[in-house]
């Protein structure tokens, strides 16, 4: 083992469990846990909060990048999913305990400095993603009730956080809220498959404007183009508690190899078909490239119903380790007083998120900054890292650790590149108020 178990304060103990009988060196961590939820809802909560709205980007990557777009789609994904068995690996690391977060892997470690970068960065990923979901409902419900119903998009993101505080307060763990993942899959099964088939269909009227130009790479967009692919398998911020709701914990592996691969297949069918037929003028997202008419109607409806559906699965999240800090449960409270409490706290949490979502200038554009800076780190290098010191370099075979170099040079690039662009757009909106 690459360190000691360090002492940690008391809201942050890692916890023994399955122990009923058995002393401490005999715990099995991954044994059966009968009132947890299924594999199947595992996979649902983890492909809602994954794929969705940012599917739409990729046949512009392709466009920018051209058809290298697909290796890089891959590569970002085995580099995912390694990455998020490492992660479930790092809360059992000391092999009779189960640290219940990824802000607790920080501390155990790094210490304070671990847990307080993880804090940071999981926070304003999960909080800022709910942010531009319900940006994105408001808008989008605005644009669909122009001429009917007279109401600002400001008023219309406050309405959807209301409609989503009902799950998002009553329901209390992420094992109550996977019915609205499993919904919120499929609508975006039928957004994709939209903007696919609609893709498909609109080749020949765009074919006959004029020849389509492919390239195979444009190098000098890759850059960009590795920074967008990279954060499409972005679930390590709920992956923790996603493997905590699960019944049989040794299926993580399967489950999220299944998970990702059902998330990349979507990806691929609606970036190729809108690369074929749009090649460099396929724009971000690829609805506003297809025509006008009752497909594109439908798949917008699916877009404000995915965002809707996965933003409780996201707040839940984090509304979890809010409540684990302030000690919100019923063996220190009551059933009463804990209901009472969490109530509140998430209340509070809706209400600083509608206020962000509605009121603060170029929120998305600082968000693209933050979540670019914020998502290459907590997906690919902080994985590692923790995994390293935890486990210690000399536990992994030498290809482990070529793999893992590797991903820490792309986490970085992405990273940097990201950040770098989305401080010229900030730059962009300055500029033009001034």
């Amino acid at each position: 083992m690459g360190t000691s178990e360090k002492k940690t304060p008391s809201i942050y103990s890692a916890v023994t469990v399955h122990s009923e009988g058995k002393s401490e060196g005999q715990v099995d961590l991954y044994a059966e846990r009968p009132n947890q939820g299924s594999n199947m809802s595992a996979f649902f909560n983890i492909v809602c909060v994954i794929a969705g709205t940012g599917a739409l980007s990729l046949p512009n990557a392709f466009a920018a990048g051209g058809w290298i777009g697909a290796g890089i789609l891959i590569l970002s994904m085995f580099m995912s999913i390694y990455t998020g068995v490492l992660i479930i690996r790092c809360i059992y690391y000391n092999g009779h305990t189960r640290l219940a977060s990824y802000q607790e892997i920080g501390l155990h470690a790094f210490g304070k400095a671990g847990l307080w970068t993880v804090w940071f960065f999981h926070s304003s990923i999960i909080l800022g993603v709910s942010v531009m979901y319900f940006i994105l409902s408001g808008t989008e419900i605005e644009s669909m009730a122009k001429g009917k119903v007279d109401l600002s998009d400001k008023a219309w993101i406050w309405i959807c956080c209301c409609v989503v505080s009902i799950p998002f307060v009553l329901m209390k763990t992420l094992k109550e809220v996977s019915f609205l993942s499993i919904f919120g899959v499929l609508s975006t099964i039928v957004m994709v498959g939209v903007a696919g088939v609609e893709s498909i269909v609109d080749h020949d009227n765009q074919k006959a404007k004029g020849p389509i130009n492919y390239d195979v790479v444009i190098a000098r967009n890759l850059p960009m183009v590795l920074a967008t692919m990279s954060v499409g398998f972005g679930g390590n911020v709920i992956f923790c508690h996603v493997e905590e709701a699960m019944r049989y914990p040794r299926a993580w592996n399967r489950v999220l190899v299944a998970a990702m691969s059902a998330c990349c297949l979507m990806y691929f069918f609606v970036a190729i078909p809108g690369y074929i037929t749009y090649g460099p003028d396929a724009q971000s997202p690829i609805l506003a490239s297809l025509p006008d008419g009752p497909p594109l109607k439908v798949a917008t409806i699916m877009i404000i119903a995915h965002v809707l559906l996965a933003a409780p699965v996201l707040m839940t999240s984090f509304a979890l380790e809010v409540e684990r800090v302030l000690g919100v449960t019923i063996e220190k409270m009551g059933r009463i007083r804990e209901r009472m409490f969490r109530t509140l706290i998430r209340l509070i949490i809706m209400g600083v998120v509608g206020g962000i979502a509605s009121l603060v200038p170029y929120f998305d554009a600082f968000l693209s900054l933050l979540g670019a800076f914020g998502n290459c780190m907590l997906i690919y290098v902080m994985p590692i890292a923790f995994y390293v010191k935890l486990f210690g370099w000399r536990s992994m075979k030498w290809y482990e650790l070529i793999w893992c170099a590797v991903i820490l040079v792309i986490g970085l690039l992405s990273c940097v590149i990201g950040s770098i662009d989305a401080i010229k757009v900030l730059k962009q909106r300055f500029d033009a108020d001034q």
